[in-house]
């Protein structure tokens, strides 16, 4: 939730932090794998329908603990409970939020945890990026939408996941038709604009509107690795190699762990004939 507060906090993708959920990692290791100054770390227990929750804010250069809470919530209140924590996080930090700053913390796409627990789902199997993970995806993300019909988050999971299942006409098109229904739903997301400029980039082959719909996406979300990644991608295909460089370099500093963003940046150091780099 804090994401969009950039410049004053950069917070990385779900994508890379996921990969040490459930390891007993030391927070100063995964500070300096991560390149970030702290580290939440915490436990979540499940009795029935409450949650324990104990987390602890850490600094990643000596391993001193910044702040920690622990909370004891229904399984319907998680959504306030990261709100809560998020709020907590930004006064321990001295960020001097603005109005909008503080409605962005607050925002919910859903309200149905539920559904947003089967989005997560759907996120974390689309970043896997195989067929038969992002058919897995489509499913938690039908789930989700099926748990509250104007879930634009999960429209926009739909989307991505089919822009990349296949490069058939009918289901690039199922893929615009979900982008545009999430952009129905909210158009302040970045996610569906992104995948509107790679549709437009390899369906369309309209490179203009294409850039445009990148901007857009990171206008709206500066720390979109997706936006950053298939931006570059368009960018490398026009020459455009020093610009493409420079928002695949962004997209690995948001998500340094994914493998399709670390893939393309060999690739653009091939294209840029920095083999020995590639």
């Amino acid at each position: 939730n804090l994401a969009p507060l950039r410049p004053k906090l950069r917070v990385l993708a779900n994508s890379s932090v996921s990969a040490y959920k459930g390891k007993n990692v030391d927070p100063r290791q995964a500070g300096h794998e991560l390149n970030v100054r702290a580290v939440l770390v915490g436990k979540v227990l499940q009795q029935g329908e409450i949650l324990f929750i104990q987390v602890e804010l850490v600094d990643a250069t000596d391993g001193t603990r910044l702040w920690g809470d622990r909370y004891q919530r229904n399984r319907a209140d998680l959504l306030a409970v990261q709100e809560e924590i998020s709020r907590q996080i930004s006064e321990k930090l001295q960020l001097n939020l603005t109005g909008e700053e503080r409605k962005l913390i607050a925002r919910r796409s859903t309200q149905n945890t539920e559904a947003y627990y089967l989005y997560l789902n759907g996120r974390y199997f689309w970043n896997q990026r195989e067929s038969e993970q992002l058919k897995k995806a489509i499913e938690f993300f039908q789930r989700a939408i099926a748990l509250d019909r104007n879930y634009a988050l999960a429209y926009a999971g739909m989307a991505d996941a089919y822009v990349l299942l296949s490069g058939s006409t009918e289901v690039r098109a199922q893929a615009e038709n979900f982008a545009r229904k999430a952009l129905a739903l909210d158009d302040t997301l970045a996610e569906p604009y992104a995948t509107l400029g790679f549709l437009k980039t390899f369906r369309d082959w309209n490179w203009t509107e294409a850039e445009s719909d990148f901007k857009r996406a990171l206008a709206l979300n500066p720390d979109c690795a997706t936006a950053h990644h298939w931006y570059s991608i368009l960018l490398t295909i026009q020459g455009r190699f020093e610009t493409a460089m420079a928002e695949i370099i962004r997209a690995r500093e948001i998500d340094p762990r994914s493998f399709p963003i670390n893939k393309d940046y060999g690739s653009i150091l091939y294209l840029s004939r920095r083999y020995d780099e590639a």
